[in-house]
């Protein structure tokens, strides 16, 4: 089941297609039971109450505990990548019709009260070879995994250069498809009183994938396949 976010993008050197906000079980794909067995956590909405930060630039909106925490145990448990691999391979696949690029470790996120989950507002192929980023069209996704709203989720326009921003109110179970590589996006200050987490990755379909030799902006690992990517 899916339904559509009446919101379109649309420029030059890439197809016009619509925000989606797709659902799915969470019952099958578990992905905040993970998260919180390795954050040691039953609520991720009430991080906040466990430590703060002082607000966030670009070059530290990844580095809290439960960043580290993260990064660290999906690189040497594998219950988060078997749920992920089945959900792409199952949800997300599918919709491309053809072996799929994806992004090998999804990127954690956590917008505490007071502060922000990202440092800056940006398009995503600011951070990368434009031209490289304009030909593979990465689609990206977001899954929140505790309740996205008002300020603690991705504000986004909804067309390139537009300066229109929405909020992507989301909740546990849905995936919001969208065009971050083009459409300015980033965060307001979370004056709500929850924590958002939340993970987010990109695809790109095969037949449309080039290598790059760019590095990522934070870890420095090449945009490719073996490094940034994986396929399937």
């Amino acid at each position: 089941m899916e339904k559509y976010l009446t919101m379109f993008l649309s420029g030059k050197n890439k197809e016009n297609f619509m925000i989606n906000k797709l659902f799915y079980s969470v019952k099958k794909y578990g992905f905040k039971d993970v998260i919180c067995n390795w954050l040691e956590t039953y609520d991720l909405s009430k991080l906040h109450y466990i430590q703060q930060y002082k607000h966030f630039e670009r070059e530290n909106d990844q580095s809290t505990i439960w960043h580290k925490k993260f990064y660290k145990m999906i690189r040497c448990d594998e219950s988060f990548n078997e749920v992920y691999v089945d959900f792409l391979k199952n949800i997300i696949k599918p919709r491309f019709g053809e072996e799929i690029v994806y992004q090998k470790i999804p990127t954690f996120r956590v917008h505490l009260p007071g502060n922000v989950s990202v440092g800056e507002f940006h398009k995503d192929k600011h951070y990368r070879n434009v031209e490289w980023a304009e030909t593979v069209r990465e689609t990206n996704y977001y899954i929140p995994l505790t309740k996205a709203y008002g300020t603690n989720t991705i504000w986004a326009e909804t067309k390139e250069d537009e300066g229109d921003y929405k909020p992507f109110d989301s909740n546990y179970g849905e995936c919001v498809e969208w065009d971050a590589s083009n459409l300015m996006h980033g965060n307001k200050d979370n004056i709500t009183s929850q924590t958002r987490v939340s993970f987010d990755f990109r695809v790109i379909p095969k037949s449309r994938y080039i290598d790059s030799n760019h590095l990522t902006i934070n870890t420095k690992i090449p945009f490719g396949i073996g490094g940034y990517y994986n396929t399937l």
